[in-house]
Parts: structure tokens; C-alpha cells; sequence
């Protein structure tokens, strides 16, 4: 497949995911407009070959409307979107507010449908594909994670919208499912476990919190192991709706076929477990 002049658009460019999927598909020759909000992190990506730095912020339409004017300015054309940016925001539901929920679906659904909207125009023209990067967590609902297993629920509804939309116009939407990866959201994630003292929930999801900190740093994917998955879904003429990258497959199987009150037990005594150690 060609890749000269084929220009992609990665939004949350910096770090993780994004940044993986920046220098892997650069390495193969695509063009990569690579979004980041730090100036730091923008002369970073900058630097690379095959890339061109963006200021980008997800929740802010201005630099959505200068984005797409670079954009127009520079190639007039994208051939994929893949809408990486996106945060994480955890603990006890009843702890947490109403703003704090909203903030969480402004960058998780909002930024992806303020951008999609945004650039929607050079996909139709190139026939091209756009990359929802969901999670494990867009399918299965775990304990103190409610915020963000909340906008992945909803990223995955409106992009299985969205694809039987844009499948009339031959442009294709497809679903990333990440588990566990080794990026640096688990160190952010340590400044949570403090938030809620005093809640009647604290030990239950601080040590539930401890224990996913420890799994997603000592037995993790490479975030290099998305854009693997990701070039593979570039260059297939029909790829699969969804990509499930996790270390631990059976597993993931398995939630989505177990009853839920099952999975309510089993989740009970582990946190239990764990709370108590």
C-alpha cells in the first residue's frame, strides 16, 4: 500500500497511545498531523520525521477551526482521524460531581465529536477512516472507575452510530479496545487514591486503585502494540469494527458473556480482598 501523502490526524499526540501511534505510522511513511496542547511537547513532535505538530486542544473550538486551517493550508487533505485524546477521572460516584463528570465527557466524547465534525469534510472526499480509541472499559463497567467507563460507553454508542451513518458514504469508523497499557495515565492515577478521604468508600477504592496502578504498570502492553493494530486496520480494505488490544483476551471474553450478578460476586470479593490487605 502507498503511504506518501497519505496524512493522518492524531489527536492527544503527546504522550502514551498517541505518541506511539505518531512515531509507528510516521515510520511507515504516512504524514501525521499530530495534535498536543504544551509547547514543549509540540517542538517534540515537531522534530520527528513525517510530522507536523499541531496545537490542538480537544475542548476548545478555536484551536479545532486553526487546526483544520493548517490542515487546509498545508495538504487540503486527511486520510485518517484517529481520535486518541482523552482523560481519565476516577473514584466512588457518589464522591464525585456533577462537574467533574461533565469535564470528563467534554474531553472523552465531546473534544471526539467536536474534532470529527470538524474534519469530516476531508474524510468524505478521501473516503477515509476514523479511529475511536475506546477501551476495555467501553464494554465492561468496573467499581470506582465510573466517570470514564461512562464516556467510553458513550464513545462507543456514537460510534457505532456514526459508522452506519458514514457507511453510506463508503468512510469507515472503527473502535479501538485498549486494556491495560503501560503509559503515563497510571502515575496520574496515584493522585486520586487521596481524593476521597473520608468517604465511606475510601478503602474499598483505594485498594481496588492500588491494585489496577500496580497491574497497569507491571503487566501492561506496549502502547506500540495499538499502533501495530492500527496500521494493520489502515491498510485493510475491509477491517474488522472493533479491535480488542489487551494482555489478558480470555478474560476480556469472559465479561462480556458471564451473567452480571456473577461478575457483581466475583468483583464484591475481590475488592474485599484487596481492601483488606
Amino acid at each position: 500500500m502507498i503511504t506518501q501523502d497519505k496524512w493522518i490526524l492524531i489527536t492527544g499526540a503527546s504522550t502514551g497511545i498517541g505518541h506511539a501511534c505518531t512515531e509507528y505510522l510516521a515510520s511507515k511513511g504516512y504524514k501525521i498531523y499530530a495534535g498536543a496542547r504544551k509547547k514543549i511537547d509540540l517542538k517534540e513532535l515537531d522534530a520527528l520525521k513525517n510530522v507536523k505538530a499541531l496545537k490542538l486542544d480537544v475542548t476548545q473550538q478555536e484551536t479545532v477551526d486553526e487546526a483544520v486551517n493548517i490542515i487546509k493550508n498545508t495538504s487540503n487533505s486527511l486520510f485518517a482521524l484517529i481520535n486518541n485524546a482523552g482523560i481519565a477521572l476516577a473514584g466512588p460516584l457518589m464522591d464525585i460531581s456533577v462537574s467533574e463528570i461533565r469535564s470528563q465527557f467534554e474531553v472523552n466524547l465531546l473534544g471526539v465529536h467536536r474534532v470529527t465534525q470538524a474534519v469530516f469534510p476531508f474524510l468524505l472526499e478521501s473516503q477515509g477512516k476514523i479511529f475511536m480509541m475506546s477501551s476495555n472499559s467501553g464494554f465492561f463497567a468496573a467499581p470506582f472507575f465510573g466517570p470514564y467507563n461512562a464516556s467510553k460507553f458513550a464513545l462507543e454508542g456514537y460510534s457505532d452510530s456514526l459508522r452506519r451513518e458514514l457507511s453510506l458514504f463508503k468512510v469507515d469508523v472503527i473502535i479501538l479496545e485498549p486494556g491495560r497499557i503501560n503509559t503515563p495515565i497510571w502515575d496520574k492515577g496515584r493522585a486520586l487514591l487521596d481524593k476521597f478521604k473520608g468517604s465511606m468508600f475510601e478503602k474499598y477504592a483505594r485498594g481496588l486503585g492500588e491494585y489496577a496502578i500496580k497491574q497497569g504498570k507491571e503487566d501492561s502492553l506496549d502502547p506500540k502494540e495499538v499502533a501495530e493494530v492500527i496500521y494493520e486496520a489502515l491498510i485493510d480494505e475491509k477491517p474488522k469494527t472493533r479491535y480488542l488490544v489487551v494482555p489478558d483476551k480470555f478474560r476480556n471474553k469472559l465479561l462480556k458473556i458471564l451473567p452480571d450478578r456473577t461478575i457483581d460476586k466475583i468483583l464484591a470479593k475481590q475488592i474485599k480482598k484487596l481492601s483488606s490487605q
